[in-house]
């Protein structure tokens, strides 16, 4: 049993003016028993003695990195820019050049990475893997060992990417020889009609796999335009019908990007209704998918860092709380509320206050996940992303220091 005290959590918002909220924070101190918030008191008892000062900084829930790329990367060795290409085709045939050279540091650079994103404040990651004809299990074995090696900093969840086709994968055996493993819950996929060149024998291999495996489905879809939804809809009705729902999520879905009105209404309704989610990056080199639309028809939308530094991308801080900010500017999520209700776009939804601005977090029982932030409110946080941070994970500090 240990206590932190003088923490500062959200506790109500008030509004002083017309259209002018603030948010009001009160100190308290909190009782940490086997991973778990147990208390909530005013203070500490005067007969404890294990006690942490917090010195002030305000308890928001951690981050959660919802797609990332660990392998297959330049961070944390020497530094690359990108070769100019134009198509994902050509990125691939770029990587079959390079994956076995990589190898040996991949477990350094992997390590690297952990590092960067766990600090800023994520104590759960989803990780992307290549499973390919090139290296076939090797980046696997690599990043599951480097994964589990940080457990005590985070928990994880492995997803087998197909980068070269899960046709072509499948045509070895691959995918199938991986989802053999207990450590790996989700199959990947990449763009079935544009890399696969079948969009419906890639996703009834995809979701025949998974429901042969009993794992969840994770789709990167780059596909712009009418073909990127028609693939949408199809990978809807593939949830469906192999009763998924809950369990698939879209990465990217650039072409969500280019419709609007009643034809993204439709899909955010089929989205929600599949319960199926969206994670991006908010690009923005190209249109990014409308988060405040999908939002509204309550569909769970992810901010995610994906790849950072690697050969896709020179670009990528591994600050979850900087990309939310970068959502808030895209879309004008400028106001107290708004700016607030960004942060549980890299929570998995978790924010202080629910949609009707009742407090909800932190409650007894809550898991001791915590991101201590010198910062005024969660709205402030995301403004002006805030750099001094501590973790807590678990109920045990893994990152930072009480300044």
């Amino acid at each position: 049993m240990s206590w932190i005290k003088n923490v500062r959590i959200e506790y109500a918002r008030e509004e002083i003016a017309k259209n002018t909220v603030v948010t009001k924070t009160k100190p308290i101190a909190l009782n940490i028993e086997g991973g778990i918030i147990k208390e909530i008191a005013e203070s500490v008892p005067e007969d404890n003695k294990d006690i942490v000062d917090a010195k002030g900084y305000l308890a928001l829930p951690a981050l959660a990195d919802n797609h990332i790329h660990l392998d297959k990367g330049h961070y944390g060795g020497k530094w690359h820019a990108v070769v100019p290409m134009g198509r994902v085709a050509e990125r691939i045939e770029e990587e079959q050049g390079f994956l076995r050279d990589f190898l040996a540091d991949t477990p350094q650079k992997a390590q690297a990475l952990i590092d960067l994103i766990t600090g800023k404040g994520a104590t759960f990651l989803r990780v992307h893997v290549n499973v390919d004809p090139t290296i076939e299990l090797e980046n696997l074995s690599i990043i599951k060992e480097v994964l589990e090696e940080n457990k005590h900093k985070l928990d994880y969840e492995i997803a087998v990417f197909p980068q070269h086709g899960t046709l072509k994968t499948e045509e070895k055996g691959l995918l199938s020889k991986a989802l053999e493993d207990d450590h790996v819950k989700i199959i990947g996929g990449l763009d079935p009609a544009t890399i696969d060149g079948d969009i419906e024998k890639s996703l009834t291999t995809t979701f025949h796999l998974a429901s042969k495996y009993k794992k969840e489905v994770d789709i990167h879809l780059h596909d712009r335009g009418s073909l990127g939804i028609y693939e949408i809809n199809r990978i809807l009705d593939y949830t469906i019908e192999y009763n998924l729902q809950g369990k698939v999520q879209i990465s990217h879905g650039f072409a969500l990007a280019d419709i609007s009105g009643e034809e993204l209404e439709g899909i955010a309704k089929r989205l929600k209704d599949a319960q199926v989610a969206i994670n991006t990056t908010v690009p923005i080199d190209i249109p990014a998918l409308s988060i405040p639309m999908l939002k509204k028809y309550g569909v769970n939308v992810h901010v995610v860092n994906d790849n950072i530094n690697d050969h896709w991308s020179p670009f990528g801080t591994g600050d979850l709380i900087q990309r939310a900010s970068r959502a808030a500017e895209v879309f004008s999520m400028t106001d107290e509320t708004s700016l607030s209700q960004a942060l549980g776009l890299v929570t998995k939804g978790i924010t202080p206050f629910n949609n009707e601005g009742n407090p909800t977090w932190p409650s007894i029982g809550d898991k001791a996940n915590i991101l201590f932030v010198k910062a005024e409110s969660s709205a402030h946080l995301i403004g002006r992303v805030c750099p001094d941070r501590v973790v807590l994970f678990k109920g045990n500090f893994v990152s930072g220091n009480f300044k």
